[in-house]
């Protein structure tokens, strides 16, 4: 072979080398690619693209939509009285009453089909209708309500009912994955999905007692009464409602609010039990005040006081000489933190049962004893 011929050969040959090389190089992420598609990480996604929709389809069952009739009788009473429509009235004119529909949600919570929902949404219908996520439909008659909770008991009559499930334990916390069933604005059943935003929201003016879980999930109306659930389905809290600043008259966004599970399953078992929620009473009304507040009143300690604000006459607190503007500082003994943790502190006390209050008045400080009483429903 001529030299010439031995140089193009070699010439050829690493050609052809860097051309498998470049080709390699080409190629090795695609083949890297498709190796991650069969990775136990991808797997891992893929199962991920499934969603929740497990946990959606364990709740659906359980969770109804909820129409409340309300019947207006003496609906536009104004037309009776104008002089230009009494013209076109005669013995026989009939007023037809005016029907109003309103709609939430409910979840239920036995086998015999007993149903929790928010007591707003079935407050003023004179006949409540629901239905079950396969179509079926049932009128509900109401077992007991709880205004302080906004919580109300309801019960229908079908076979084969399956109720929620509820964890022992519920151990939820800010950072958690839920879903909201519902029906909003009476569409039917719908799920969105968030994230718990904060446990424990209170003195939001809402109502009596308030232990809110905050979430992001979109609770629209209708969606009161409905499921919060868990990624495993389980029942965490009743939907109540999305925050409304009355201040600003604004309507938050992404401001949701639930009823703890553990809150709406005491009330249910005391309204099934006695057909109302038993709680203790003093019959004050409070308020919290700060230690900027306090002034001099910090040398009795940096914690937060209660101010009662109002005393209704004939209460254990009227008896007890409280008065307003007295600022409570222990009960039995034990310091009054706040006014929610006095709030429910009084109310899990036993009707009947003593109560030691410490409290000042004019930088004095005072002790008294008083009986506790019930707490009517309307307080």
């Amino acid at each position: 072979m001529s030299k010439s011929a031995r140089y193009l050969s070699i010439y050829i040959l690493l050609g052809i080398i860097v051309g498998l090389a470049i080709g390699l190089a080409g190629q090795g992420p695609i083949l890297r690619w498709l190796t991650d598609l069969n990775s136990p990480l991808h797997k891992s996604s893929a199962l991920v693209s499934n969603g929740y929709a497990d946990a959606v389809a364990k709740v659906l069952p359980s969770v109804v939509s909820i129409y409340g009739i309300s019947i207006d009788q003496n609906a536009n009473p104004e037309l009776l009285e104008d002089p230009h429509y009494q013209q076109f009235i005669t013995g026989d004119t009939v007023i037809e009453p005016v029907m109003g529909i309103s709609f939430g949600s409910g979840v239920i919570v036995s086998p015999d089909g007993h149903i929790l929902t928010n007591y707003h949404v079935i407050k003023k219908a004179d006949r409540i209708e629901t239905q079950l996520h396969d179509g079926n439909t049932a009128i509900a008659t109401v077992i007991g309500i709880d205004p302080a909770t906004d919580l109300a008991l309801l019960k229908i009559d079908l076979p084969d009912l399956q109720p929620a499930s509820i964890p022992r334990k519920t151990n939820s916390r800010p950072g958690d994955i839920v879903l909201a069933i519902g029906n909003p604005h009476g569409l039917g059943t719908s799920v969105t999905m968030g994230i718990i935003s904060a446990m424990g929201r209170n003195q939001l003016g809402l109502n009596t007692y308030e232990n809110y879980i905050q979430v992001d999930a979109a609770i629209n109306q209708g969606n009161s009464g409905g499921a919060l659930v868990n990624t495993a389905g389980q029942l965490i809290g009743i939907n109540k409602a999305h925050f409304y600043n009355s201040e600003s008259s604004s309507r938050s966004q992404g401001l949701g609010l639930a009823i703890p599970i553990s809150t709406a399953k005491q009330v249910a078992e005391s309204l099934l039990r006695d057909g109302k929620v038993i709680r203790g009473w003093l019959g004050v009304t409070m308020e919290l005040i700060s230690q900027q507040a306090q002034g001099t009143l910090t040398q009795y300690g940096k914690q937060e006081k209660i101010l009662i604000t109002g005393v209704y006459k004939g209460t254990p607190a009227f008896l007890a000489g409280l008065q307003e503007g007295d600022i409570i500082t222990k009960f039995n003994g034990q310091s009054a933190e706040n006014g929610r943790a006095a709030l429910d502190y009084i109310a899990n006390l036993k009707p009947g049962s003593k109560l030691s209050i410490t409290y000042l008045r004019q930088d004095q400080e005072y002790t008294t004893e008083t009986t506790i009483g019930i707490r009517p429903t309307t307080q």
